[in-house]
This record gives structure tokens, C-alpha cells and sequence, in this order.
């Protein structure tokens, strides 16, 4: 064989520049329509619908037993999906209108917050809503996978999203709470219920064109070897299960998503009753989303300088640290508050590795086994973020009522503290447990190039 034959062999496939930076825009759509809805629905359902939070636990907890089997469900399907678009593509383009639509219905319900037909409409929207967003989320979540034979372009693609994820919070977190007021009525000092549903229609809207960038600009590159087997629920989790790589960056993953997401689910209740003020939301919510855009950049350097495990560990770390300062600050001490905020937000960088990593994860199976998951493996991230927004949605909201939280009421200097330990202390404690459970990944990143060199050769075989 010759010298150029080979070269074109081991050749990799690659993203181009425009398909990279349009990447993010899939995960800024996601912000406008997921984010706000984790960011707000908790607070809506309590002091807006009136119900009792242990609906609201009960809801959340119910979409996410779901989620267990519907999410790796959707994967399976993506990743046996045939089509001339590609394998997750279609997905995007058909799912976004539908997920747009619903983020909107979440936050409305034509029944009274106590009676029973109001708790069912709230599981059901909040429900479908969920699906919808796996419909969309875990085929945008897939193609960073199949985009890209390169490391190194996958570390972009995912920073690239991150960038995006980020974004999306500084919008979200900056000017939802002061566009809930303006929709809510001259002389309101907090949202109603109709501030609420503007603002998320609001996001619908610019939602849709952005997932559409994505599904016109992306190509799929990376294809699976051979035809696809006929879906079987038990296959599809016996091949993730046997995935200990995919095992461990799942379980880190929930942890980090639990303490991120879910304290999202429940910051505005320490801005509004421990800091005094609605519109403060915007700043304490934005700040982390600023420093994660800021510090994304230098991302890929320090990947490449000191490895995805260890740059993912270390920004844990330092963001569990910035969340200890929040919770030692006094409510009146706000140059400690944003102290802590600041440096929980510039360490929001972790995102990007634990994306790369599930991908590193795909290639060790299909080179152990022959089976290519992307869809399945990536399945996981999705859970692990629907996952940890409840979990601090409803356990969050069941520890503050255990406290003595009680909806639209001067707070006792015990639910106040309560508050504060369950917004800031609890996830500083889920990062540092996230960051040790990165210890049990023991596949270097050169390890992982040599999986994916052996694979281009099994390709081009």
C-alpha cells in the first residue's frame, strides 16, 4: 500500500468551523426553553399555583422515574434511526416546535393549585415537557460523538456548547425575573402568574430558529459499522451497564448536575427570602453563568496541559469552594455573597470534559464490544440533567418546608438558614463527592487516542 493511501485511511473525519460554532447554538436554545423552566417552575407551582410542596417534590420525582426508562429509550431509537439527514438530526428540526410549545404550557394551569385536576395538569404538561426535551436534547447531545473523529475538535465542540449552556443562563438569569415584572403589571413587586408565561413564550419563539442552525449546519461524519440491531430495552441497558467508563462519568455527572442544576431549581428562594429581593435574582444568577463563558475559553489549553479528569476535578473542587463561602457569607454581607458567587461561576467549566469523556466512553465500547452507543451514552447526560433539577427542585423544596419554609411568608431565622443550607452548602458537598468519584476514571486521554486510532483502522479495514 502506499504512503498517501495510508494517510487517507487514517485520515480523520472532522467538524467544519461553521458547523462548530453553530453547535452552540442547540444548547443556547435549551437554556431559553429547559433552564427557565428549572429556574422558575418550582417557585411558580408554590407561591403562584399554590401547590403543596410535597406535590411539587411528588411531580418532579414522578417525571423522573419516567425519564430512567424513557431516556435511554430515545437514545436506542436515535442511534438505529436511518435517514438521509443522519441518525439524530431529524430529531432536532422536529422535536424543537413541539418542546417550545410546551415550555410555555408549563407555566399555566386552568385549575386551582389545591384541587386535584390542578395537580394532574401540572404532572401531565410537566411531563411531556420532559419527554420533549429528550426528543431534542440527547440526539443534539449525541452528534458532538459523531461530528468529529478528533479529540481535540470534540474538547471545542464541547466547549463550544458549553459557551452556548452559558450563554443561554446569562440571558435566562439576567433578564427573566425583570420581564416576568414588566409582563406582570405596572407596580408589581413580584411575578404573577402571567409574567411568568410571557416570559417563556417569549423564549419559545427565539428557541426555534436556533435548534434549526443545528440541525442545517451539523453533519454526521463518525458512522456506526454494520446494520442496526432491533431495539430491546434489555440489550440497551445491558450496554450501558457494562460501560464502567460510561458507569462512572454517569454517577459524576448526576452528582454534578444535581448540585448545579438543582440548586438552579432553587437559588430564587435564598435571593428572595435570605438576600430581600426579587430583582437581585438576575445578578446572583447571572454572575456563575459570566464566569462560565469567561473561563470556557481556556478550557481546551488546559485539557490538553492536564487532561479532562483532572481539569473536570479541579474545577468541582473550586466551585464547591466558592459555594462554602456563599453559605459562611451574612445575607447582609453582599461583597462576601458575591465573593463566593463569583468564584463558584468562574470554575463553571466542568461541562465540557464530562461530554468528552462520555465520548471517550462510546469509543472504549465499540472497541470492546463492536457496539456503538451514542445515542444510549449520551442519554445519560440528559437524565443527569432532567435528574438533578428535581432532585433540587423537590427534595430542595421538602428540606426548606422541613426548616419551616412557608410560601409568600416572613421566613423564621430557622427557614432562612435552612434555605441558605439547601441552596449553598448541600451542592458545595455534591461537588466535592463528584470530584472524588473522578478518582475511579483511569483511562488517560492518551489512552483514549489510541482507542480511537484503533477504531479508524477497524473502519477502514
Amino acid at each position: 500500500m502506499k504512503r498517501n493511501e495510508v494517510k487517507i485511511m487514517n485520515k480523520k473525519l472532522t467538524a467544519t468551523k461553521a458547523a462548530t460554532i453553530c453547535y452552540s447554538f442547540g444548547d443556547l436554545a435549551s437554556q431559553f426553553v429547559w433552564t427557565y423552566v428549572g429556574s422558575y417552575l418550582t417557585i411558580y407551582y408554590t407561591d403562584i399555583v399554590g401547590l403543596a410542596p410535597v406535590a411539587v417534590s411528588a411531580i418532579m420525582m414522578l417525571a423522573r422515574i419516567w425519564d430512567a426508562i424513557n431516556d435511554p429509550m430515545m437514545g436506542a431509537i436515535a442511534e438505529r434511526t436511518r435517514s438521509k439527514f443522519g441518525r439524530f438530526r431529524p430529531y432536532i428540526a422536529f422535536g424543537a416546535p413541539l418542546l417550545a410549545i410546551f415550555s410555555v404550557l408549563t407555566f399555566t394551569n386552568p385549575f386551582s393549585g389545591k384541587s386535584t385536576a390542578g395537580v394532574i395538569w401540572a404532572a401531565v404538561i410537566y411531563i411531556i415537557a420532559g419527554m420533549l426535551y429528550t426528543l431534542v436534547n440527547i440526539p443534539y447531545g449525541s452528534m458532538a460523538a459523531v461530528m468529529t473523529e478528533d479529540a481535540d475538535q470534540r474538547n471545542v465542540l464541547n466547549t463550544s456548547r458549553n459557551i452556548g449552556m452559558n450563554l443561554g443562563m446569562v440571558i435566562v438569569n439576567g433578564v427573566s425575573a425583570g420581564l416576568a415584572l414588566k409582563f406582570s403589571g405596572a407596580g408589581a413587586e413580584v411575578a404573577n402568574g402571567r409574567g411568568y408565561m410571557m416570559v417563556a413564550l417569549v423564549y419559545a419563539i427565539i428557541s426555534i430558529p436556533m435548534f434549526l442552525t443545528v440541525f442545517f449546519t451539523s453533519k454526521e461524519v463518525v458512522q456506526p459499522i454494520g446494520e442496526p440491531k432491533p431495539f430491546s430495552f434489555k440489550e440497551t441497558v445491558n450496554n450501558l451497564v457494562k460501560n464502567k467508563y460510561l458507569m462512572i462519568i454517569t454517577l459524576v455527572m448526576a452528582l454534578q448536575m444535581t448540585a448545579f442544576m438543582g440548586r438552579i431549581a432553587i437559588t430564587s428562594y435564598y435571593v428572595i427570602y435570605c438576600l430581600g429581593s426579587f430583582t437581585m435574582i438576575a445578578l446572583i444568577m447571572t454572575i456563575p453563568s459570566l464566569g462560565g463563558i469567561i473561563g470556557s475559553f481556556f478550557v481546551p489549553f488546559f485539557a490538553k496541559k492536564f487532561g479532562k479528569r483532572n481539569v473536570l476535578m479541579g474545577s468541582m473542587i473550586i466551585q464547591g469552594i466558592g459555594l462554602v463561602i456563599m453559605y459562611m457569607a451574612p445575607f447582609d454581607n453582599m461583597k462576601m455573597v458575591l465573593a463566593g458567587d463569583i468564584i463558584f461561576g468562574l470554575f463553571n467549566v466542568g461541562f465540557p470534559m464530562s461530554l468528552s469523556m462520555v465520548a471517550d466512553s462510546v469509543d472504549y465500547m465499540e472497541l470492546k464490544t463492536g457496539v456503538r452507543t451514542d445515542g444510549t451514552a449520551y442519554a445519560t447526560y440528559g437524565l443527569a440533567t432532567k435528574f438533578g433539577n428535581a432532585v433540587g427542585g423537590a427534595f430542595g423544596i421538602l428540606i426548606m418546608s422541613a426548616f419551616g419554609y412557608v410560601a409568600n411568608a416572613q421566613q423564621t431565622a430557622e427557614a432562612l438558614n435552612g434555605i441558605n443550607f439547601t441552596v449553598n452548602l448541600l451542592p458545595a458537598i455534591l461537588f466535592f463527592l463528584a470530584a472524588a468519584t473522578c478518582l475511579l476514571w483511569r483511562m488517560s486521554d492518551k489512552d483514549a487516542e489510541e482507542i480511537r486510532a484503533k477504531l479508524r483502522e477497524k473502519h477502514n479495514a
